[in-house]
Formats: structure tokens, C-alpha cells, sequence
């Protein structure tokens, strides 16, 4: 094996679902708890963010709950196609973090290793046919999980309640 290649177990997909808070509005999020643990966040330096606009609202910004079942049909492709990008040495290129639906939107992050296999997937995606929701993606560097960090202090903040 070359310097820059090594071997790593990706933990498998464990998730932890959060009745929470975000600006005063409920919040709904599933949480791939195995990423906590991960010691090689270098791996996947990049943060993705997929919001995925919701149409028909009931209390506080919530979807109905046929306005849900659009919603996971939509995102559920999405992730499909992420998650299924591989790098050049057919490892994975991206791991599910977390699901959020708040404030008239759901919202998909993902952490991800090569930013430009998931930007082409998501702009095949947006390009090969109409949507029966608005979505668009943001990708940013972040090599210390900051952004991630927002979603994993929800285990803290859970741990502080039940204590």
C-alpha cells in the first residue's frame, strides 16, 4: 500500500433518534451514533448538508404526514446515490450522519471523503428530472467535525436531562 492509501473499518450505521429543539422550533433527528467513536475523521474531511424544502405544514413548521412520505421518497434517493458514490479504490466516499426535519425542511448531512464525486452525483441527480420537492446541497471543508459537532452534543445535552 502507497502512503496515501489506508485500510480502515467504517464502523456499520447505528442510529439514535432525538426529540429536540433548534431555535425555539421542534426538532426531529436521527443520529448515526457510530460516527462519535471514529477515530479517523481526516478520512472524511468534508461536510455535506442536503435541504429539501417541505410544502404541506402542520404545527410549528412539521410536515404532515403525507408531506413526511414525500419528503423520505425524496430523501431516501438522495442518500441512496450518496452513499453508493465510491472513490477511485471502491471505498466509500461519503457516511450518513444525520436526518432533521425542523422549521419547514429536512435536512440530510453527511460527512464525505472526495467533495467532487459527491458534487457530481448531486448535480446528475438535480439535472435528470424534476423533483416533487425543491431541494439544494451545501459542501464545506471541515477537517475537525465541527459541524457535526452541533449534531453529536445532542448526546450530551440528553445525557444532562436524565442525570
Amino acid at each position: 500500500m502507497g502512503s496515501d492509501t489506508r485500510r480502515l473499518i467504517v464502523p456499520e450505521p447505528h442510529y439514535t433518534l432525538f426529540n429536540a429543539q433548534r431555535e425555539g422550533l421542534p426538532e426531529v433527528i436521527v443520529v448515526n451514533d457510530a460516527l462519535l467513536k471514529f477515530p479517523h475523521n481526516d478520512i472524511f474531511p468534508w461536510h455535506l448538508r442536503i435541504s429539501i424544502d417541505a410544502n404541506e405544514l402542520a404545527d410549528n413548521g412539521m410536515p404532515t404526514n403525507g408531506e413526511s412520505k414525500i419528503l423520505f421518497d425524496v430523501g431516501d434517493q438522495i442518500e441512496k446515490v450518496i452513499l453508493s458514490s465510491a472513490t477511485a479504490n471502491n471505498a466509500p466516499n461519503a457516511q450518513f450522519l444525520a436526518r432533521s426535519t425542523w422549521n419547514e425542511f429536512r435536512e440530510l448531512y453527511f460527512v464525505v471523503h472526495d467533495p467532487e464525486i459527491a458534487d457530481k452525483a448531486l448535480q446528475d441527480l438535480l439535472s435528470t428530472r424534476d423533483w416533487p420537492r425543491p431541494w439544494e446541497y451545501h459542501m464545506s471543508e471541515d477537517r475537525e467535525w465541527k459541524k457535526a459537532g452541533y449534531i453529536f452534543q445532542l448526546f450530551t445535552q440528553a445525557r444532562k436531562r436524565d442525570a
